[in-house]
């Protein structure tokens, strides 16, 4: 998971180091957390991973850009950018979702930067719905 939010992160510039995405909080906040026993899906092409889109639970006294509340997972997608629009994210998303529902999680809330049409498009059409903002990032939340 950690090679392909940093493979994302950087966006058209190119992909961030390992040590890069560790050292920026606001992508650290997403990594330190995660282990194999919460939800995560890789998709690959060629037996090369293009993107990834796992959730997160945060303590509380830790938020994430998404928190909402303590038991809620937040979300996170990353594609990496020359294989973006091509419905890799529709697909990991539409996944994803099904392993929560499936694990019976039934709130699932993501942060998108209020500028990012395309990724709040993606995240609407699944069903989330607005719940706040903070820090130029729109707050959404799935209710099951």
């Amino acid at each position: 998971m950690v090679h392909i939010l940093c493979l994302a992160a950087g966006g058209p510039s190119g992909p961030l180091s390992v040590k890069e995405c560790h050292d920026d909080p606001a992508l650290a906040h997403y990594l330190d957390l995660w282990t194999p026993d919460q939800i995560g899906l890789i998709c690959s092409d060629d037996h090369r991973p293009i993107g990834a889109c796992w959730t997160v639970l945060r303590p509380a006294a830790d938020p994430g850009r998404g928190f909402v509340a303590p038991g809620i997972p937040e979300l996170i997608i990353a594609i990496a950018p020359e294989y973006q629009d091509r419905g890799h994210g529709s697909f990991l998303l539409a996944a994803t979702l099904q392993a929560t529902d499936d694990a019976g999680v039934r709130s699932v809330s993501a942060a998108v930067t209020d500028d990012d049409a395309r990724s709040i498009g993606l995240l609407r059409g699944a069903g989330f719905t607005s719940v706040g903002s903070h820090d130029r990032h729109s707050v959404m939340m799935r209710v099951r």
